[in-house]
This record gives structure tokens, C-alpha cells and sequence, in this order.
């Protein structure tokens, strides 16, 4: 379900602070074991997970990525994951 206008209206990027966009319908690369999604954009010619070595499976989601810093954030089940860098495990 897409993201409504008017939650990403108020939503921002916890680490610039500014607006962030959705994307539906990207390419992630999930792995199983950790339950970690990985944004395909960023992890190009990648097939193991970082943390524990397990093979990546390709999956389609959604995301919102911030204008401009370019950080982003997935969304699972309906809800936005919008960590600070420093508590997330996705960005290995």
C-alpha cells in the first residue's frame, strides 16, 4: 500500500532532516537468516549477506529515499523504517 501524501508530508530523514520521496516497486536483496532487507541500488553485484554470509534472495519493495542526502529507509508490512545510520544493520 502506498505511503499517503499526508504522512509523507510530516515524515523526514532522521539524519539530514529532509523530505524524503517514495519509490514503490524496488529491487532489495533479502536475507532470510538475519531478516534484513538490502536496497539493490546500493549493493550491486552483491549474492552473500555482509553479516552472516547467506545467499541474498531478490525481492521487489518499497522505500523512501530522502531528496537530499540519498539515504534510504524500508518500508515492510506498511511501516516505514526510519533508523539513524548508527542502529541500523542494513548498511554494511
Amino acid at each position: 500500500m502506498p505511503v499517503s501524501e499526508e504522512l509523507l508530508e510530516i515524515l523526514a530523514c532522521p539524519m539530514c532532516k529532509k523530505d524524503v520521496e517514495y519509490k514503490n516497486e524496488e529491487d532489495f536483496l533479502s536475507c532470510k537468516k538475519c531478516d534484513i532487507r538490502y536496497f539493490a541500488e546500493r549493493f550491486k553485484n552483491r549474492s552473500t549477506c555482509p553479516k552472516c554470509g547467506e545467499k541474498l534472495e531478490k525481492i521487489k519493495g518499497e522505500v523512501l529515499v530522502c531528496v537530499d542526502c540519498k539515504r534510504w529507509y524500508p518500508i515492510i508490512e506498511d511501516i516505514p523504517h526510519m533508523l539513524p545510520d548508527e542502529l541500523r544493520e542494513d548498511l554494511a
